[in-house]
């Protein structure tokens, strides 16, 4: 069965007639190939209402149930599709029986569900098409004329539950009453009172961004504000993040990152490798690790990776037969977590915080470190998390169950995609541009910034972003929250804060006696921190603290930096980590449970610690370890 003839059938639903071909490949791997004899009941009237038939082949009849017995109401030839309403209704309104040997394609409600909501706009679509249905129906029975009705429209995106009244005017009143009650204390040695006065409006910040009383990025700004209408810090310095390089390059890579999830460029990168692969549990992990470590370096957002990548983790532990929650589907699951996630810091412009860190560092340091450098730093590190997460994957989550061989969803959802559209193409000369032009900094001598606006431009013009969609696909909150934080390590540094920091470290650094091993003390507290702190605000606040004051430490600020952003990428706290609970509540919790989140993350923190152990002795044969 080839998959032009399935595309066509899904087209043939009112509802999904104006989908683009993303959207139908989606669907496509949602549908389950079933077949009825001659004379069979498919479902009857009143019975629970699950399912949306594509009929491929044959002729279905529906009936009602009246007064006087059954009333066949249609006769469906293929192509053709039934029971809609199952799709929406607990209960089925009518009965469908097959007049003849059928063939034909079921959408699970479960499934459909799913689906929506990753493309939030099919369940307005389907709500529309059911409303004009009913809407014609009822005319056609009352012998009225029929007219067209207009959609109002809808919001699709629901709101985050805000925090309660209480919890907001308890963390209003913690992070302004601290720096408040404290304002007039004498600073501690060695800082002076501007410094003292800037520090604790950052207190007041960390205890907003850990208490959440509005998003980050209003703390962010509210921080600045502070700074401004207590004259400590200049504008200009306060906001000088925003018109940095790290900050327009963020804004390309983040800009690519959504066309190349809008063209469907990731999906058909992802589809590709799932089908080069065995399609066994092995070769499906090494799918996705593999998948994970090619893609990372094109799109800078980890948490986007994650989520494209969720539905086809999910799809592939249906297709293979692992039941919900078990071994073999948990394990699926965090292929595709730590394939699109563990190996962010190793690719320069796999992860927006990069910049952040790259930023933090010296100037002289900055010069050195180009996309390649940065790569040649984390090389080893990377190879340890990829060889390491390969073997408790393979090892630790092996199925029992055998998997069923079902690569037929993925060659129909190859088919739908196509050939390249044009807006793929533009994409990947945009990401061409992007990352040839980072490798090739040093020798072309182009700043950064101009390299990741033109890489933009390019990819502005495959008709992927239009005017709406750069607005709705781009995080500007955290475009806001990371200017801001740019910013912030030229203040603290005019301020003497940084200096202040690496002194009261300093003798902890004596009394550990070696480079290597204040490395490793640093991982093991980031570990300990993260107990408590989510991901962002800790490696916000660890770098902040950390890179600037890595050259009174005796360590190389990349290092410093580099030690922050892997380490806080793992977990110990399944309840603390995005991708977690990314994958959780986009698959309703049936991939894993919260065991297998935390021998997960576990595995994970004791290879990343594994990796800059064995990363030391490298980094000193490089003359980077210490500065």
């Amino acid at each position: 069965m080839t998959a032009e003839p399935v595309e066509a059938l899904i087209r043939g639903v009112p509802f999904f007639s104006a989908l683009d071909r993303l959207d139908v490949a989606r669907l496509t791997g949602a549908l389950e190939e079933v077949a009825f004899a001659a004379d069979t009941v498919i479902f009857s009237e009143g019975a629970d209402a699950d399912a949306l038939y594509l009929l491929d082949e044959g002729q279905v009849t529906v009936s009602v149930r009246g007064p006087t017995g059954e009333r066949s109401v249609a006769t469906l030839r293929a192509p053709a599709h039934f029971g809609e309403l199952g799709l929406l209704l607990g209960r089925r309104t009518g009965s469908a029986r097959a007049a003849t040997d059928v063939r034909a394609w079921k959408l699970s409600r479960e499934r459909f569900e799913r689906v929506a909501r990753e493309r939030g706009h099919l369940g307005l679509m389907m709500a529309t098409s059911l409303a004009e249905l009913l809407d014609r129906r009822s005319r056609e029975h009352a012998g009225v004329p029929i007219t067209t009705a207009t959609a109002l429209p809808i919001r699709l995106d629901a709101p985050r539950p805000a925090p309660s009244r209480l919890r907001r005017n308890l963390s209003f009143a913690l992070a302004i009453g601290v720096p408040v009650v404290l304002w007039t204390v004498s600073p501690p040695a060695g800082l002076t009172a501007r410094g003292w006065h800037v520090g604790l409006i950052v207190i007041g910040a960390v205890l907003a961004w850990l208490t959440e009383p509005v998003p980050d990025f209003v703390v962010a700004l509210a921080m600045v504000t502070a700074w401004g209408l207590t004259g400590l810090v200049p504008l200009g310095q306060a906001l000088a993040g925003f018109t940095s390089s790290s900050y327009i390059v963020a804004l390309s890579a983040l800009g690519l990152a959504a066309a190349m999830s809008r063209s469907g460029l990731l999906y058909r990168v992802a589809l590709r490798l799932l089908r080069t692969f065995p399609p066994s549990y092995s070769g499906q992990v090494l799918a996705l690790l593999v998948g994970g470590a090619l893609v990372t370096p094109l799109m800078p957002l980890s948490i986007a990776r994650v989520a494209a990548i969720a539905p086809l983790a999910q799809e592939l532990a249906h297709g293979l037969g692992y039941p919900p929650r078990s071994r073999g589907s948990a394990g699926l699951a965090f292929a595709g977590i730590l394939g699109y996630a563990a190996f962010s810091s190793v690719f320069f412009t796999g992860l927006a915080m990069n910049f952040y860190v790259f930023a933090l560092m010296p100037a002289a340091d900055r010069a050195q470190f180009s996309w390649s450098v940065w790569f040649l730093g984390a090389a080893p590190a990377g190879l340890i998390l990829f060889l390491g997460c390969a073997a408790m994957l393979l090892v630790g989550f092996r199925p029992t169950e055998s998997p069923r061989i079902a690569p037929a969803a993925l060659e129909r959802q190859r088919r739908v995609l196509g050939p390249l559209a044009s807006s793929e193409l533009v994409t990947i000369i945009a990401l061409a541009v992007l990352l040839l032009g980072l490798v090739a900094q040093p020798t072309l001598r182009i700043d950064s910034a101009w390299v990741a606006a033109t890489a933009l431009i390019i990819g502005l013009t495959g008709e992927v972003l239009n005017r709406e969609s750069f607005r709705n696909s781009i995080e500007w909150g955290f475009l806001a929250l990371f200017g801001v934080l740019l910013g912030t390590g030229g203040v603290l540094h005019g301020v003497g804060i940084d200096g202040w920091i690496a002194n009261l470290l300093v003798p902890l650094v004596r009394s550990v006696g070696s480079p290597a091993a204040l490395v490793m003390l640093l991982a093991l507290a980031i570990v300990a921190a993260r107990l408590a702190l989510p991901w962002i605000p800790a490696t916000l606040l660890l770098s902040l603290a950390l890179v600037p004051a890595a050259p009174r430490l005796g360590l190389a600020p990349w290092i410093a930096g580099f030690v922050v952003l892997v380490t806080a990428n793992a977990w110990l706290n399944p309840r603390q980590s995005d991708y977690c609970r990314l994958v959780r509540d986009a698959t309703e919790g049936e991939m894993f449970t919260e065991r297998h989140a935390r021998l997960a993350g576990v595995g994970l923190t004791v290879l990343t610690l594994l990796a800059l152990a064995v990363s030391l002795p490298y980094w000193k044969f490089l003359g980077i370890l210490t500065r």
